[in-house]
């Protein structure tokens, strides 16, 4: 296996809620994922005595994103927003629809994102976010002659002190991830 990774674009997006004392539950394929995006974060305080900086201690580290997506998903939005997807009548008159509540329900869930390599051996970089909670969006456009392509903001959270897993896969291994 090459010791770096060269990944171009985001083939594919599941995502998972996670219920009680962390447990993934069953993962939902986010189709037409456009982009998914995070930062860790950490600021550090420093200590001053005798004119100069004494000590300098790191805080923990945070996680902030953002997902944009190209086809809509309502079980994927189930899981990104909370809520369940109920449908409707059969055939040509069924109708599937997703409420989103204005109350302040939390739900949590786990991102994983995948991009294949661009050498030969069909190898891929994956990144697994331990556990997030959408903070803005969805936000939409319905607009004449553009594509909806909607956006949510996400901040991580820790799981047993992990944030994110990357990994290099040598050939590429279909999401979802192994629990």
């Amino acid at each position: 296996m090459a010791d770096a990774e060269i990944a171009r674009g985001l083939a594919d997006l599941q995502v998972a809620p996670i219920t009680g004392a962390d447990v993934v539950g069953t993962w939902v394929d986010v189709p037409g994922a456009r982009s998914l995006s995070f930062n860790v974060e950490s600021d550090s305080v420093e200590l001053e005595g005798d004119n100069g900086i004494i000590a300098k201690v790191r805080n923990p580290k945070s996680l902030s994103g953002s997902i944009e997506i190209g086809k809509i998903n309502l079980a994927a939005l189930a899981v990104l927003l909370g809520g369940a997807v109920e449908t409707s009548g059969t055939g040509a008159t069924a109708v599937s629809e997703l409420e989103e509540e204005a109350g302040t329900s939390v739900s949590y869930y786990q991102l994983a994102g995948q991009a294949p390599g661009v050498d030969v051996e069909g190898s891929a970089y994956r990144v697994t976010i331990k556990k997030a909670l959408t903070t803005s969006g969805l936000d939409e456009t319905l607009e004449v002659n553009s594509w909806n392509t909607p956006s949510l903001d996400f901040e991580g959270l820790p799981i047993g002190g992990v944030l994110l897993a990357r990994a290099q896969y040598a050939v590429e291994v279909a999401l979802p991830p192994a629990p």
